[in-house]
């Protein structure tokens, strides 16, 4: 007769999750060694910002277990971000306070009115701080679905803040492809092109030249030269 007597699920040690990594811009990870997805990430965003990364991301944790604030301000963040994308300033529509308020009303904890402090506090202490959260989020959000100029206008945002050197190295990355497509194309990119298309763009057009390289000038008048007398 089979043993019917319930299974004990095996423990397991779930990873602490870490609040900037909600809003860190997503990418393809698939191996199929961590050295290969690092590579891929400094490709995509240079060495200082992986380094800055990583060292935030692998700080050691003391104290008390952190309240996932963060993580249950993702909705309000996501919507100041689009009202910012679109031409508005969330920060005059909402203050810190009310926020604070609202979430303390709904998730009072211990305390509605130390829980109301710690995220006004948090809203408002950089350097990650509201302001902080809404750029990135708005980074993440235009880089495809908007005009690419509110993508470099998120960058610059974000890289304004203080000790923001790896933003600003993105920054000055995304300038480049600009200056890489024009340069290709002979134009301005189209204004209602996102940054991912332009990106994409970029690279079809560099894979292109490494199948295909392009002949000099005075090689094409020598082999001109060459069809000439042969007729």
């Amino acid at each position: 007769m089979a043993d019917e007597t319930p299974k004990r699920a095996a423990p397991t040690d779930a990873a602490p999750v870490n609040a900037l990594l909600a809003y860190a811009p997503k990418m393809d990870l698939v191996g199929p060694t961590i050295n290969d997805d690092i590579r891929r990430a400094v490709q995509r965003y240079g060495a200082d910002a992986v380094k800055a990364a990583v060292k935030e991301l692998t700080k050691a944790k003391t104290g008390r277990p952190r309240e996932p604030d963060w993580r249950e301000l993702k909705d309000v963040i996501e919507q100041d971000a689009l009202e910012w994308l679109n031409g508005g300033d969330p920060f005059s529509t909402r203050s810190n306070y009310s926020i604070a308020k609202t979430f303390a009303e709904r998730r009072p904890g211990h305390s509605i009115v130390s829980t109301h402090k710690r995220i006004e506090r948090k809203l408002s202490r950089g350097p990650y701080d509201r302001r902080w959260f809404v750029f990135v989020t708005a980074e993440n959000m235009s880089r495809d679905g908007f005009p690419y100029a509110n993508h470099l206008r998120a960058l610059e945002a974000v890289a304004s803040l203080p000790d923001m050197d790896p933003w600003q190295s993105m920054l000055e990355r995304a300038r480049s492809t600009l200056a890489d497509f024009e340069a290709r194309e002979g134009r301005p990119p189209e204004p209602s092109m996102s940054f991912a298309q332009i990106e994409e763009a970029v690279r079809l057009a560099s894979l292109k030249a490494i199948a295909m390289p392009e002949i000099p000038n005075y090689l094409q008048a020598l082999s001109g030269k060459s069809l000439g007398a042969q007729s």
